[in-house]
Parts: structure tokens; C-alpha cells; sequence
């Protein structure tokens, strides 16, 4: 019986030991971990409707400040014209405002160009671009899953300016003057820590 007792005993010792340690750390804003990667997946709504893929790099320096420094590219595919816009950006956020060490809900402030390209399907045209400025404001919710592995969902309002596009069935213009243009982006994304 002893016998059996020690064999018991010998095998539930790592389970134990296991049990006994703490948890890994499920800090979802970590300065001792300051950075990370992400792809992002979202849709863009403004001068028109379009999917954005992307990715994004994450710097953490303090507890209270973070920086996003993102890529997005959109397209959108009518008859007769291929509308893109590439995207390059950052965006400041506070995560210690609301939320525990595994999750956090924040606003968000930044600015961005992004290079918005018209191109004619089926005619001899060139593409017809343009690089536009831009500030935008939102809210991003971030949520540990893991130690190293967290997902976040944001919503963003840009305001760009920039000159407005013309493409026409013989022509191609980008007219003179500055206008603004609002769009409005909602993204999720997978984030790894590094």
C-alpha cells in the first residue's frame, strides 16, 4: 500500500509544482514587454466603401502612454475604376484611463497621409493620384488572451485634406484647391508581443 502511495505521490509531484507556480502574466499593457505586432482587418467607409488590410507596430514606454504606428490599404473595384488608398499613420492612446491589467478601453488621437490612387480599367489612362494629410480621433479596445497574445478592435474618425480626383471618360484631373474629406474606419486586429 505504501508502495502504491509513494508511486501516486511520485507522479502528481510536477502537477503539484505546476499548480503551485504563479500564472503567467496576462498584462495586456506591459512596459517591461514594450513591444508588439499586429495585422489588422477592417472596412473603411467615406468618399467610398472598401475592405483595409493592414498591420501595425505597437510601443509601449510607460504605463500610461501608448504609440500605434499602422499601414492600411484599401480598394474598391467598380466597372470602370479601381479606387485605392495606402495608408501610413500613428496614433497616441492612454490605456491606463479604464480597464484592469488584462484589459483596457482608451481614446485614441493621431495623424496620417495616405496615397489615394484612381486607376481606369479597361482604357489607356494613367492612374490619376494624390497624396492627402490627415488627422483622425477614435477609441480602441484591447483584451489579453494569452501572455503574448492580445486582439483589439478600434473605431476612428479621419479628416483628410487634400485635392479632389477627377476621373473622367477622357480625362484625368486633380483639381486645384484643397478640400477635405471625412471617413470613418472600424478595424480588428491580432496583436503578439514580442
Amino acid at each position: 500500500m505504501t508502495h502504491r502511495i509513494g508511486i501516486l505521490l511520485l507522479l502528481t509531484a510536477p502537477l503539484a509544482a505546476a499548480l503551485a507556480q504563479e500564472p503567467a502574466s496576462l498584462d495586456v499593457h506591459d512596459p517591461a514587454r514594450p513591444v508588439a505586432l499586429g495585422a489588422r482587418l477592417g472596412a473603411w467607409s467615406g468618399p467610398y466603401q472598401a475592405p483595409a488590410l493592414g498591420g501595425h507596430i505597437k510601443l509601449r514606454p510607460t504605463n500610461g502612454l501608448g504609440i500605434e504606428g499602422f499601414a492600411d490599404h484599401t480598394l474598391s473595384v467598380r466597372t470602370d475604376l479601381a479606387r485605392h488608398d495606402h495608408v501610413i499613420g500613428f496614433s497616441l492612446y492612454a490605456p491606463a484611463l479604464v480597464g484592469t491589467e488584462r484589459w483596457y478601453l482608451a481614446p485614441s488621437v493621431g495623424s496620417c497621409v495616405t496615397f489615394r490612387v484612381d486607376t481606369p480599367l479597361g482604357r489607356r489612362l494613367p492612374s490619376n493620384t494624390d497624396v492627402l494629410w490627415g488627422v483622425h480621433a477614435g477609441g480602441m479596445f484591447e483584451v489579453a488572451l494569452t501572455e503574448r497574445l492580445s486582439a483589439q478592435a478600434q473605431v476612428q474618425g479621419f479628416a483628410y485634406v487634400g485635392n479632389q480626383l477627377a476621373t473622367d471618360d477622357w480625362s484625368l484631373d486633380a483639381r486645384p484647391g484643397l478640400s477635405w474629406s471625412t471617413v470613418v474606419q472600424g478595424i480588428g486586429s491580432l496583436n503578439v508581443t514580442l
